[in-house]
């Protein structure tokens, strides 16, 4: 089986810093983490989680996200989902009090490596 490898990440800052930027809480429309995907599917997410809550992880147009899986709650793990190309990708706590302490950061892995070797 070929290997998995980053090929994108969340819009900038790559690395979400929840107390500038908060993770609504359930009852509230997701956060916006990456405008369009691109055109490479992903077919997992590698995370790296210091907020300690669960977050859902949506994508679909604004009022109709589909939950796709369930990263977070302070751990570090990669967890199979696929993600269509040209997909708008979005976060929203999985309880309904918005995310405002610890930081975020999550590489969506795929087929064909992106990076360059020099």
């Amino acid at each position: 089986m070929e290997a998995l490898f980053p090929i994108y990440f969340i819009d900038a800052p790559e690395i979400l810093n929840t107390s500038v930027t908060p993770i609504p809480g359930s009852a509230s429309l997701p956060l916006q983490i990456v405008a369009e995907s691109g055109l490479k599917a992903a077919y997992a997410v590698q995370y790296i989680d210091s907020t300690g809550d669960w977050i859902g992880l949506y994508t679909g147009s604004v009022g109709n996200e589909v939950l796709r899986c369930i990263i977070g709650g302070g751990l570090s793990l990669t967890v199979p989902v696929v993600i269509a190309h040209n997909s708008r990708v979005s976060l929203r706590s999985m309880t309904t009090s918005p995310i405002t302490n610890g930081r975020l950061t999550i590489s969506f892995l795929g087929y064909g490596w992106n990076g360059v070797i020099s």
